[in-house]
């Protein structure tokens, strides 16, 4: 991925990175250990669907907001961490929810930065390789988060709440956070190995950005993978306040449950982000169908197992007085655990495949921040109605038999997108700094058109390089 200078790539994606390792790898965390570490799912659900729809919303308008004032975003999104894990710390339950609503305007920003760095700032041959950096590092965030109420609440027993110190040793963490992001440097600033520059645009504006935005909507592209794209954190639902829910296991177990949980991620992000960039397998194309077809493999062997988990209990069933929460040392506990864990290695599998497939598309910072942004806009429209489907008390089996179908469809219809993956990414970009109104990317490189329509052989050398 290039040598390891404070300019290079690997170097700011490693800082990003550590930025979603102190707020966003926090906040998973937290949520992990289902209901947001409280006894009931009512505050933590409401949050987060306020949350959801903030999201929603920002993220469609965070990639022209990254696009026209750069990383400087990233300082206040950061900072919308530390406020919505204080607000449990609050008896107010709308004081929560309006928290909520912040961290969504702020997520929404973040991860459209994010989106933009990881999947441009690297060449095509090492996409899946910045994938894995940065998902395994943001995931051992969440994993050393997941061990400070695993340490806490060892000794809680029957106790359903974690405890205060608990909520305060994370919104440290995330405080931290906010303060990395002032070590990013502009985009126009990250050189590649082979010295190209990753951002070649000007600032852009408020009318483009509208503009290019509405386009997004008529990608087929785009539309294919709304399923996709929608059961991404569709499942988070189910697996944070339904499998690990307060009632069903004890805080002790939801704890462990939690940490196995994140470091499955840190496994399947690191074998899975090198898999997919493994060019021996083939073209991109085949890699794609491969990386699709596992997925499609795995998630539906692990719902499956859900189905089967999920007779034996119900949602009125872990609410009778005879029942007991299922604890760490109880003979149940292993079976649950490894499915669990292997929730979190599917999800990191899950979107490290979508962020593949899109790295795919563009190698432009503009165009990756707009792809990330569209994704991310659909993935929090879905959550916020998988949180509904929460709070308005659907049974547990249909929430299950709902995501389930989700995540198929949606897999099956990304081999529409998977089969016509070129081994070369050759688009047209504009608004660059250089003075040329339009020029070509071809594999990340800039071939003006001006300068090859003087030639007269423009069409025939990006063919050729292609």
């Amino acid at each position: 991925m290039g040598l390891i200078r404070y300019n290079s790539p690997v170097f700011q994606i490693f800082i990003v990175g550590m930025i979603c390792f102190c707020c966003p790898g926090m906040f998973n965390a937290l949520s992990g250990l289902g209901a947001a570490g409280k006894s009931s799912t009512k505050a933590a659900t409401d949050a987060n669907t306020a949350l959801s729809v903030t999201f929603t919303i920002c993220s469609l308008i965070g990639a022209p907001v990254y696009n026209i004032f750069g990383h400087r975003v990233l300082i206040p999104a950061a900072l919308a961490y530390v406020l919505y894990v204080g607000a449990f710390l609050s008896t107010s339950s709308a004081f929560t929810t309006i928290a909520g609503a912040v961290l969504g305007i702020g997520a929404g920003f973040l991860w459209t930065a994010q989106a933009g760095i990881m999947m441009s700032y690297p060449s095509e041959q090492d996409k899946g390789k910045a994938f894995s950096l940065f998902w395994m590092i943001f995931n051992l965030g969440a994993t050393l988060g997941a061990i400070i109420p695993l340490g806490n609440e060892w000794n809680s027993g029957e106790k359903p709440d974690v405890k205060v110190s608990t909520y305060i040793a994370f919104m440290v963490i995330m405080a931290v956070g906010s303060l990395l992001t002032l070590a990013l440097l502009p985009a126009s600033k990250v050189i590649r190995s082979d010295g190209a520059q990753v951002s070649l645009h000007k600032f852009s504006n408020w009318k483009r950005e509208a503009v290019e935005v509405i386009k997004l909507f008529k990608d087929w592209r785009m539309l294919i993978l709304i399923p996709l794209f929608a059961g991404s954190n569709w499942f988070y639902t189910y697996q944070f306040n339904v499998y690990n829910a307060p009632n069903f296991m004890s805080i002790r177990a939801r704890s462990l449950n939690n940490v196995l949980y994140w470091l499955f991620q840190i496994i399947g992000a690191g074998v899975f982000g090198w898999f997919m960039d493994y060019a021996k397998l083939g073209s991109r194309k085949k890699r794609a169908i491969y990386g699709n077809t596992i997925s499609l493999l795995i998630i539906v062997s692990l719902w499956i197992g859900a189905i089967v988990i999920q007779k034996t209990f119900t949602r009125e069933s872990i609410l009778l007085d005879t029942n007991v929460p299922i604890d760490v040392y109880h003979s149940r506990y292993p079976g649950l655990v490894i499915e669990y864990a292997l929730f979190g290695l599917i999800d990191a599998i899950y979107q490290g495949f979508i962020y593949w497939i899109l790295g795919t598309m563009t190698n432009d910072t503009e165009r990756a921040a707009r792809y990330g942004g569209f994704y991310k806009t659909i993935q929090n429209a879905a959550n916020a109605i998988a949180n509904q489907l929460e709070s308005t008390k659907v049974p547990y089996m249909t929430q299950l038999i709902v995501v389930f179908a989700i995540n198929v469809v949606g897999l099956l219809l990304a081999y529409v997108v998977s089969t016509t993956i070129p081994d070369v990414t050759v688009e047209t970009v504009d608004n660059l700094h250089d003075g040329h109104a339009v020029g070509t990317l071809v594999g990340g490189q800039l071939e003006t058109i001006e300068n090859h329509n003087k030639e007269g052989s423009f069409n025939e050398e990006v063919t050729e390089k292609a």
